[in-house]
């Protein structure tokens, strides 16, 4: 598997702080668990990261600080109940690394894949973020999505398969960081479905009058 797409940047160093919110957290840990290389400039940005908390002047604790801990340590041992159950098989089988799983229902054979017409299908993942929406995509080999640009930014991570568009090719592993300026149509590959995960933080903005109209019943 050869990564050519990268994570830019300004979105690792967003996820190294905690900037991100959830959603586009789950996008950049994703690729994260694919590509070395991102992985490398991560590991060095917390190194600095470090440092810099080290260097810095002490300050005091908050009251609620301890409540907090807590919290983080219950939601962590949910998180590893969770991964337990997941069908770890079908997980393998497309590449979805286990940040993703864990959004998703223990019986794979039980998804519930939402029609999005035209044979692509989608599982909404249950996030606390209201500020990003992430969804699991299953687009046919061959495949063209409908032409569209962005009220927002889309993150798109490719788990199996792939696409082409006119910002390049993609394959499994890659990351795809989309802005509102930017036109373009993904068309999958020929010989294996898509299967991969965008977060958007608005609604498509698509040039088909049809596709515009019902944009309201599909909910992308």
């Amino acid at each position: 598997m050869k990564i050519t797409h990268h994570l830019s940047e300004e979105l690792l160093l967003d996820y190294s702080s905690g900037a991100l919110s959830e959603g586009w957290s789950i996008a950049v840990a994703a690729h994260l668990s694919k590509c070395s290389h991102c992985r490398a400039l991560h590991a060095k940005l917390e190194e600095v990261g470090g440092a810099l908390l080290t260097d810095s002047a002490p300050e005091g604790l908050s009251y609620d600080i301890f409540e907090n801990v807590l919290n983080r340590l219950d939601e962590g041992g949910a998180s590893v109940g969770n991964e337990v159950r997941k069908n770890i098989e079908w997980a393998r089988r497309y590449g979805i690394p286990a940040v993703v799983t864990d959004y998703l229902a223990a019986d794979t054979k039980k998804l519930p894949w939402k029609s999005l017409g035209l044979g692509v299908s989608q599982v909404v993942l249950e996030t606390k973020d209201t500020t990003a929406t992430a969804r699991l995509l299953k687009i046919p080999a061959g495949k063209k999505v409908p032409h569209h640009s962005h009220n927002g930014r889309e993150l798109t991570v490719i788990f199996s398969g792939g696409f082409t568009d006119e910002t390049g090719n993609y394959g499994p592993g890659d990351i795809q960081e989309i802005h509102g300026n930017a036109e373009h149509q993904p068309w999958v590959r020929e010989e294996e479905d898509c299967i991969c995960l965008a977060v958007t933080e608005a609604p498509l903005k698509f040039s088909n009058v049809a596709v515009r109209l019902a944009q309201p019943l599909i909910g992308i």
